[in-house]
């Protein structure tokens, strides 16, 4: 898990917009999420989730709270039965399915 203070969050949105998080922290496990959904919760912190960063546009005064990147990884296809980490790139995950010989999820 990668902490960092007063980050910019504007590389993190395909539209490139966007001020600083008091704190952004970037969580590669489950129980990483866990940890610091449920911390904010607690403490009554707000708390932004991060996926892609596509549709999200954060204004130039940035978030006051805690910005959570969920860059968990995870793939497993079995039959026709996907299941997929929240932190997985979405049109990778096409990609893999289709090169699989599935067809709908596109």
């Amino acid at each position: 898990m990668q902490e960092l203070h007063d980050a910019p969050l504007a590389p993190l949105t395909t539209f490139r917009l966007g001020g600083p998080a008091t704190r952004l922290v970037t969580a590669t496990t489950d129980d990483e999420v866990i940890a610091v959904v449920r911390e904010a919760d607690d403490s009554g912190t707000p708390l932004l989730v991060i996926g892609g960063g596509s549709n999200l546009v954060i204004g130039d005064k940035g978030f006051d709270g805690t910005a959570l990147v969920v860059a968990t990884k995870g793939f497993t296809l079995d039959g026709t039965r996907l299941e997929l980490a929240a932190g997985e790139v979405w049109t990778d995950a096409v990609a893999r399915t289709v090169e699989a010989g599935l067809a709908g999820i596109e």
